[in-house]
């Protein structure tokens, strides 16, 4: 067999590395992004590692346009602008592969999928075994008996695709991925394909009738008149499409295969490379590798060396010569303000990341399943010793308070983990629970002792419904996860490990299917019974979910540590003092509860039930005829053919008849308005009325509301089943529902609740003397606003005059501009933004402070809070301006809305270790907003208030007053 020879996709790479890490960038302690530089030379070191190759090249892009751009104008031009901090890479990666002494190939007019083409045919010719590392599917065409692609995966490794795998993964053989592409096209490339045609399409065409020209050729045979019509209209597109995506695989080369040979690889010169970028980890693995002539320099650097325009792999031409390299730690002043120590110490934090990625990735699992009270108390001694663990519980449920457990799992050593069942299929061996909890409980329950889970909230509630209350959990890889990226799609332990660790952890419905022969529908989802599970699948699942957790708690510790070096940021702080502590306190109030008074709402659902259908009869006495009014299509009808209103805004599906346009159609005619009145009491009545006795629990007699630490990216809590921060707050309609929550017999409620706090949080940032003053004197600020807008006393303000001043000065945080203003208070577009603009003019720090904010978050691509909470704002810079305003908006709101959430959840923690400490019966029991909830026992009710109203003005340290309504009812809504 001959040897075989490796071509690396080079662009491909680079760009799949750098958007790999887009979240959680790597970046120098200079602030220069080295997420492609780091990626790409971890590919590159892999393949060295696994396949030892004794032939490779990594092919790269024209520096000039291609064929391809001459033949189709628009090719490629939709791809967004190249990211400038991915730009500046290019020429680094490119001198890595110098210093290295790669061989890489290069020709004008071409694209590298091109060169990789030839010269993988030119293998398949003689017998010459062929792989080509990349993930393009361009590159799929190319699979036969000797051409092979290697697919990089998370894990680090590669996917190898021979002909099976193409077709596995893509649906369609090698032969057919050019005519599958040329049904698809590729948005991508810009490559048009047949408009309306999906994947799944033309796998079911290209398996019928083999190819483009077949289908094309039996056209009239095809039964679906929808797929008929659009391959027709597409046709032309298609065989565009076709020549655009077809590889060109017969260039010529001046050089041979000896030349592509790996014998001069030099370690040591491309280790300093790395060095002066901080890769600390891979700079230590590269300098092990030496070819056997060092020094020998490769033909082919001629065809690779740098200078001249950079040709964009999206096929754009870079403005500006790439001859000069990116700029160093040494060569430009920090990005991020940091010190000489604080640079040192990130270098040091990177190096450790890099390191515990590495002994992560090349750790064998040793997974014990124990089944004997020794056994367990062999781990228990282990977790004991470590002084760290990670704990996780195996249930029947995801209802923490209707779940079984079904066992548990613990870890104190990456690559190892136990699991523990309390029920298992048949007669298999597992332990009793009560003996298994007794000997768990001096663990869980020691405060030396520190807990790692994953979502511990339910884990903790699992434990203390047991009577075991967990001492220490010290670390929630989701939360810190959510710290340190808010914007990530999900925090569950599957995307954690994919992310942080490049691992593919087992699925359990995959897993429970397998095993039942049961379909688990969406609904079943949440109760999947582990138990159910045989005992040597569910040691792999379980003891690994302990194992990733410990893995992922020790490197996003390191993330935080990281990200605290930057000014201003205390993310670790905020973890462990803030976020960690909050854990059990939430916990507590979701196994609480609270009651509901059913007959009120019963009552209060027949009452809505009768206004309902008074509104229906109204409107259809004004429409002439009976319609539904639910239905889109037939409000559509009455609105706009019948009444002859004035469309808003078009949507798919025709005229809108949302909300904002049902308002606007308000002024015109009374029909919307009385939907509008339709619209809000049919929700209320479904979502709260009679949705929320069905939820309250038959054990406890009580509504439990779940409140989640991770859901706004804002650190704002919120919560669902039911979500209770949706109730109306002004409306009577809300009141009448907040009625029905009451507090149990001997007991009454107290509501503590921030005054204009967030009014508050802005006057302290902004130092806005006008604002300050106001609420140092204590002056009603909407009042003063008012006064000061329309040039008249305070005394004077009129009711309307302070609801304007009270709507601008709540808007002006969420970036209120003078059309929404004019909407929300009935007047001029004109008037609206004369009132903004004299409100700006009252409060010039105001301004000041907002322009300032935008401007740094301009420059830094983040805000924070007061309490160091940071938000990432990616698209403050962006050319669309829809998506630049949005994002000023985010930028202004954030620091606000964040630092009055952190004073809201500092306040709960003190009140609640004020609580224990006196050995109170009080009990939190909701956090709505900004208010609190306390089921306060009668004789508790005059201490109470005092505590309150001592701890939670003082929660932080303002420039202004923080000040707090303390009532007492004997329901929610009678104390508002």
């Amino acid at each position: 067999m001959k040897t075989p020879l490796y071509l690396i996709d080079g662009y491909a790479l680079i760009f799949r590395s750098y958007f790999a890490f887009i979240r959680t960038p790597l970046t120098t302690s200079g602030g220069v992004n080295i997420s492609a530089l780091h990626g790409f030379t971890r590919i590159l070191l892999n393949i060295l590692r696994d396949y030892s190759p004794e032939y490779l090249a990594v092919a790269l892009d024209s520096r000039t346009p291609t064929f391809r751009d001459e033949m189709f104008e628009d090719y490629k031009k939709t791809r967004d602008k190249t990211p400038e901090d991915l730009k500046a890479q290019f020429p680094i990666i490119e001198t890595l592969l110098k210093e290295f002494h790669i061989p890489t190939v290069r020709r004008n007019g071409m694209e590298a999928d091109d060169i990789i083409a030839s010269l993988a045919r030119s293998c398949s010719a003689e017998g010459r075994p062929c792989f080509i590392v990349s993930g393009d599917k361009d590159l799929y065409q190319l699979v036969d008996e000797h051409v092979r692609i290697l697919k990089p995966s998370r894990s680090g490794g590669f996917e190898e695709l021979d002909g099976e795998g193409v077709f596995q993964d893509k649906g369609v053989h090698p032969d057919q991925i050019i005519d599958y592409l040329a049904l698809l096209g590729d948005s991508a490339d810009n490559v048009p394909g047949v408009k309306g045609i999906g994947q799944k399409t033309a796998e079911k065409l290209l398996g019928q009738y083999e190819s483009l020209d077949g289908i094309y050729d039996h056209l009239e045979d095809i039964q679906s008149a929808n797929w008929k019509k659009k391959l027709s209209e597409g046709r032309e597109s298609a065989f565009l499409s076709k020549k655009l995506v077809i590889l060109k695989d017969d260039l010529d080369f001046e050089f041979t295969l000896d030349d592509l040979t790996l014998e001069s690889l030099d370690g040591g010169s491309a280790a300093e490379l790395l060095k002066k970028y901080e890769i600390q980890n891979l700079s230590k693995e590269i300098q092990k590798v030496n070819g056997s002539s060092p020094g020998k320099e490769s033909p082919f650097y001629g065809m690779g060396e740098i200078g001249g325009p950079e040709m964009d792999p999206g096929g754009g031409m870079l403005e500006e010569d790439l001859s000069s390299g990116s700029p160093g730690p040494g060569d430009q002043a920090p990005a991020d303000g940091m010190d000489k120590e604080a640079r040192e110490k990130r270098e040091a934090l990177n190096a450790r990341i890099g390191d515990m990625e590495q002994d992560f990735s090349s750790l064998e699992a040793r997974y014990e399943l124990v089944t004997d009270a020794e056994g367990l108390r062999n781990w228990v001694d282990r977790c004991m010793n470590a002084g760290e663990y990670a704990f996780d519980t195996e249930t029947d449920s995801l209802d923490a308070l209707d779940a079984q457990l079904c066992g548990f799992s613990l870890s104190c050593t990456p690559g190892e983990a136990c699991y523990v069942p309390l029920r298992s299929p048949g007669n298999t061996p597992h332990l009793d629970e009560s003996t298994a909890l007794s000997i768990l409980k001096p663990l869980l329950e020691n405060p030396e002792y520190r807990l790692a889970g994953q979502n511990i909230k339910y884990d903790y509630c699992i434990m203390a419904r047991r009577d075991v209350v967990m001492a220490n959990p010290w670390f929630d890889t989701m939360i810190a996860a959510w710290l340190i990226d808010t914007t990530a799609n999900s925090y569950g332990m599957d995307a954690l490990a994919e992310q942080y660790l490049g691992y593919t952890t087992g699925k359990l419905i995959p897993l429970y299917e397998e095993i039942t022969g049961e379909k688990v529908t969406k609904a079943r989802a949440n109760s999947i019974d582990f138990a159910r599970i045989p005992l040597d699948r569910a040691l792999d699942y379980a003891a690994e979910d302990a194992d990733i957790t410990l893995r992922l708690s020790r490197i996003l510790g390191l993330y935080l540590e990281r990200a605290d070096l930057n000014p201003g940021a205390k993310q670790t702080a905020l973890f462990h003092d803030l976020e960690m502590p909050l854990v059990p306190v939430l916990g507590d109030m979701e196994m609480r509860g609270i009651m509901l008074d059913t007959p009120a709402l019963r009552k209060y659902s027949t009452e809505l039930e009768e206004q309902l259908e008074e509104i229906t009869g109204d409107i259809y006495e004004m429409v002439g005829h009976e319609f539904n009014i639910a239905s889109t299509k037939q409000l559509q009808e009455v609105l706009f053919q019948e009444r002859k209103l004035t469309p808003v805004k078009k949507t798919k599906t025709g005229y809108s008849t949302d909300t904002s346009v049902l308002e606007q159609l308000s002024k015109e005619d009374k029909v919307p308005e009385l939907v509008l009145r339709h619209r809000t009491l049919s929700k209320l009545k479904s979502t709260y009325v009679d949705s929320l006795p069905l939820l309250i629990h038959e054990e406890s007699g009580r509504l439990h509301s779940r409140f989640q630490q991770n859901g706004t990216a804002t650190g704002r809590l919120s919560s669902h089943d039911p979500n209770l921060q949706n109730i109306p707050i002004r409306d009577e309609e809300g009141r009448k529902i907040r009625e029905a929550f009451v507090p149990r017999d001997g007991c009454m409620f107290i509501s503590a609740d921030y005054s204009q706090i967030e009014l508050v949080v802005l006057a302290h940032l902004s130092r806005d003397p006008g604002l300050v003053k106001a609420y140092n004197e204590g002056t009603d600020v909407h009042s003063l606003t008012a006064s000061q807008i329309f040039q008249v006393k305070v005394d004077d303000v009129s009711s309307m005059q302070r609801r304007i001043a009270k709507s601008i000065n709540f808007g002006v945080m969420y970036g209120m501009s003078a059309f929404r203003l004019s909407r929300e208070i009935g007047i001029s577009r004109n008037e609206a933004q004369e009132f903004i603009d004299a409100y700006f003019q009252t409060y010039s720090g105001i301004r000041r402070y907002i322009d300032d904010l935008v401007e740094r978050t301009e420059k830094l691509g983040y805000v924070e809070t007061m309490a160091g909470r940071r938000r990432s704002i990616p698209t403050i810079s962006s050319s669309n301006k829809n998506e630049r305003m949005g994002a000023q908006r985010i930028a202004v709101n954030t620091p606000i809305q964040g630092s009055a959430a952190d004073i809201v959840k500092t306040a709960m923690l003190k009140v609640d270790a004020e609580l224990k400490k006196q050995n109170l019966q009080t009990r939190l029991l909701l956090q709505v907003h900004d208010e609190l909830i306390f089921e306060v026992p009668e004789n508790e009710l005059d201490g109470v208030e005092e505590l309150l109203g001592r701890i939670m003005p003082g929660a932080v340290e303002l420039s202004v007053p923080l000040s707090v309504n303390i009532e007492r009812g004997a329901s929610w809504g009678e104390m508002h």
